[in-house]
């Protein structure tokens, strides 16, 4: 099979498959790697303000200790609740995201050249197809000729042969006269 067909049916397969799968996970991902970049640089700019409160929080633990067991039951709740929330904000983000970066000028540019180079490909294709053609009519005519000149060097080389072996001949009855004189 052509690589072409090959690249073709393997990018409609693709094509096909992605239009049936559910896309907000994959934004949600986008979304929590988008959120994790601003929270990077947002934490940046508050880390000396963290340093200071780090140090009030470890005066208080004891405090904090005692409550432990009500609060950690409530914050399970509470993170369960802001889970649903945050995931349902992600892959809204992550949606944003992909059909922002899907309608750069990039990403049409690199479409196009996509589109350009299977072009070029079957182009080259077609091509080669039609120089092995003309390539095997040239190497049958090739032959052909050939066999027809075989043919007609293979009649005047028989009449050497011919020709050579009464020579032959004719010398050795000359040869075994003469002989015969020789001495008379």
């Amino acid at each position: 099979m052509p690589i072409t067909s090959t690249f073709d049916k393997t990018r409609k397969d693709l094509e096909r498959t992605l239009a049936d799968i559910d896309p907000t996970p994959l934004y949600a991902v986008v979304g929590a790697g988008d959120l994790a970049v601003e929270k990077i640089r947002t934490a940046r700019a508050g880390l000396s303000v963290r340093a200071e409160s780090v140090q009030a929080d470890v005066l208080a633990a004891p405090a904090q200790a005692k409550a432990l067991p009500t609060k950690a039951q409530s914050a399970v709740g509470g993170a369960i609740a802001t889970a649903m929330t945050t995931y349902g904000e992600l892959a809204s983000r992550g949606k944003k995201l992909v059909t922002r970066v899907g309608g750069q000028q990039a990403t049409t540019d690199l479409q196009t050249q996509a589109e350009s180079t299977v072009a070029r490909a079957k182009a080259t294709t077609t091509t080669v197809k039609k120089q092995a053609a003309t390539t095997r009519r040239s190497a049958a005519a090739t032959a052909s000729t050939a066999k027809k000149s075989a043919g007609r060097a293979k009649s005047p080389a028989k009449a050497t042969v011919t020709s050579a072996k009464k020579t032959a001949s004719a010398t050795k009855k000359a040869t075994a006269t003469g002989a015969s004189k020789v001495g008379d």
